[in-house]
C-alpha cells in the first residue's frame, strides 16, 4: 500500500481529477501531462468515483498526491495508464447535490449590457437542476428546440469539499477542493424580461444540457491565485471572451460564504462564479449546430464541446 502522506521536501506532481467512462462504469482517474491513470487499478485506497472522493476529500487528498507521484514515476508503464486516445471523459461529478450560479460578478460583463459596474445590494444567484443540466466534453451541447438564441459564457467552476452553513470567508476558502471549467449557456430569447416576475431563468438557463463542466477538477493547491486567472472562450477558433478573474466584484470565498447564508453547501456541490464580457448577445451572434466551443481557464484546463442540433 502507498503511504497516505507526502514526505517533507518531496516534489509535488501537478494532477487533476477526472471521471472516465469505462467498461466497468464511471471510474475516477488522475490526469497528468495529458495521460490518465485509473485509481481503481492502483492501491491508493480511494473511492471509485470522483463524487465519492469529494465526500472524503481531506482523507483522500494525501492519497491522491501519493498516487500522482507513483503515476508520474511509472508513466505509460503503469498498469493504471490510459492513453488520451482511449480516455472517454465524462463530466467530473455525476452528480453534485446542487449547482449554484452567481451573476453580476464581472465589471466588464455588466458594462456590455449597459449596467453599472458595481456590486448589487444582493448578490444575484440561482439554482440549476444538476442531473439534467450538467454534461461533459464532446458532442454534448444539444441546442434546446425552444430557442433560436443560444449564447455562451465561460465561468470558473468551484468544487466544494466541506459542508458550509453561514460560513465566514476563511472557512469558505478552506472548503474549496478545486476548480473546473464551466459553460453557462443562455437562451436569450427565453429570458422574458417583460414577464411579471422580471426574468425567467428556468427556461433561459436551466434546460437540459445547458451547463457543461469539465474536463476535470484541478485541486485548489495547484492554483496560486484564483483571483488572477485568464479566461478565454473560442467559437470555431475565433476568440469571443478574454477576461480575468481580477475583474470580479465578489471574490470566490465571498460567493461561497454568501450562498451558505441561504443554502447549505455540501461536498461535491458546484458553484459557477460569473462570466466576463464577450457574450454572443453583445454582438448579436448565437450558436448553431456544428459550432465548436473551446473554453480555457489558466492553470485549470480546457473544455471542448460541440453544439448539436435539437433532437427531433
Amino acid at each position: 500500500m502507498m503511504s497516505c502522506g507526502v514526505e517533507a521536501g518531496a516534489a509535488v506532481v501537478n494532477f487533476a481529477l477526472a471521471n472516465l467512462d469505462t467498461e466497468s462504469g464511471e471510474r475516477a482517474a488522475l490526469a497528468i501531462d495529458g495521460a490518465y491513470f485509473r485509481l481503481d487499478r492502483m492501491s491508493s485506497g480511494c473511492s471509485l468515483s470522483v463524487r465519492a472522493i469529494l465526500d472524503e476529500w481531506e482523507q483522500a487528498y494525501p492519497k491522491l498526491l501519493a498516487a500522482a507521484d507513483e503515476c508520474a514515476s511509472f508513466g505509460s508503464g503503469s498498469g493504471a495508464f490510459v492513453s488520451p486516445a482511449d480516455a472517454k471523459l465524462l463530466t467530473p461529478i455525476r452528480y453534485p447535490n446542487k449547482l449554484v450560479c452567481v451573476g453580476g460578478v464581472y465589471r466588464d460583463h455588466l458594462l456590455e449590457f449597459n449596467l453599472p459596474p458595481q456590486r448589487w445590494k444582493n448578490m444575484p444567484m440561482f439554482l440549476r437542476a444538476p442531473t439534467t443540466s450538467i454534461v461533459g466534453p464532446g458532442r454534448t451541447l444539444v441546442i434546446p428546440a425552444t430557442t433560436r438564441q443560444l449564447d455562451w459564457e465561460i465561468e470558473l467552476a468551484v468544487i466544494v469539499s466541506r459542508r458550509l452553513k453561514s460560513a465566514d470567508l476563511d472557512t469558505a476558502a478552506a472548503a474549496i477542493a478545486g476548480y473546473s471549467v464551466g459553460l453557462d449557456m443562455t437562451c436569450r430569447d427565453l429570458l422574458d424580461r417583460d414577464s411579471p416576475t422580471g426574468v425567467d431563468l428556468v427556461r433561459a438557463k436551466a434546460q437540459d444540457g445547458m451547463a457543461p463542466v469539465g474536463p476535470f477538477i484541478r485541486p485548489s493547491a495547484f492554483i496560486r491565485d484564483v483571483h488572477n486567472l485568464r479566461l478565454k472562450l473560442f467559437v470555431n477558433g475565433e476568440i469571443k471572451q478574454n477576461g480575468c478573474t481580477t475583474d470580479m466584484l465578489y471574490s470566490v470565498p465571498e460567493q461561497l460564504s454568501t450562498i451558505s447564508r441561504y443554502i447549505t453547501l455540501e461536498p461535491g456541490d458546484i458553484v459557477f462564479t460569473g462570466s466576463p464580457a464577450g457574450s454572443g448577445a453583445s454582438i448579436g451572434q448565437y450558436l448553431q449546430p456544428g459550432d465548436q466551443i473551446q473554453a480555457e481557464i489558466e492553470g485549470v484546463g480546457r473544455l471542448d464541446v460541440e453544439v448539436v442540433a435539437p433532437v427531433s
